[in-house]
């Protein structure tokens, strides 16, 4: 009996030097001691305030009452970085490193909106949001919009001209709006197209589809504008 009782005592005082060295261990191991944060951009588009997303989770760091992962309330930093402009989705964790990691994904801008003297970005979901100030943005150009209202509409235009078989988006650099027509630039030609504006846009672009496949590059490097508004026609001047 007293042999079992002495291993007993041996295992029990092992058990709690176990259980001590143990909490220990895993304190440290669960403590937020650094951080590190990473931003996700679509190809030209740094359009995120990294600066101020930076302030967002020190500031949020600093409001924590003790250092410990599991006590805070990571969902509450991801809400707050997602409510900053052009952060698409917001995603923190922490690792065993002591490490609180943040990474940041961008909204992707589809066009450059000039309108009330101000710059605007038009986002692939139809949002109109103002531009950052300095911001690494290669896009189109979107002119002659004359409120946020319109311009939202204008992303159904750009829907019927990427869909066709003449542009992609990186194939246009300026797109002029007017009530009943529009004007397109594209990159790197010598002419500009001018089109119907409401639901004949689609046809027209099916029908300068037509026309560049007739054309050699010399004979398109000839010309100067090309009018879609005409039936079955494309009435064209040369330079």
């Amino acid at each position: 009996m007293r042999i079992l009782q002495r291993i007993g005592i041996v295992i029990g005082l092992g058990l709690v030097i176990w259980v001590f060295v143990g909490a220990q261990l895993s304190a440290h191991l669960w403590t937020i001691t650094d951080h590190e944060i990473s931003f996700e951009y679509p190809e030209n588009q740094r359009i995120i305030n990294e600066s101020v997303a930076k302030k967002t989770v020190q500031e949020f760091l600093a409001s924590q009452a003790d250092s410990a992962a599991m006590a805070m309330d990571l969902h509450l930093l991801e809400t707050s970085l997602e409510a900053l402009p052009y952060v698409a989705e917001a995603q923190v964790y922490w690792n065993l490193n002591s490490t609180l990691v943040v990474e940041l994904r961008a909204t992707q801008a589809r066009a450059k909106v000039f309108m009330e003297q101000s710059k605007y970005l038009l986002t692939q979901g139809g949002a109109v949001l103002p531009a950052p100030k300095s911001a690494q943005i290669d896009l189109m150009v979107c002119t002659g919009l004359r409120d946020s209202a319109e311009a939202a509409q204008a992303a159904h235009a750009l829907d019927i001209i990427e869909a066709s078989k003449c542009y992609d988006a990186s194939g246009l650099a300026q797109i002029h709006f007017e009530q009943y027509q529009i004007r397109i630039t594209p990159r790197g030609a010598g002419h500009s197209i001018t089109s119907n504006r409401d639901e004949r846009l689609a046809n027209d672009l099916a029908k300068l589809a037509a026309f560049y496949a007739a054309k050699s590059d010399e004979e398109l490097a000839t010309l100067r504008h090309l009018d879609l508004r005409f039936k079955n026609q494309v009435v064209t001047t040369v330079q």
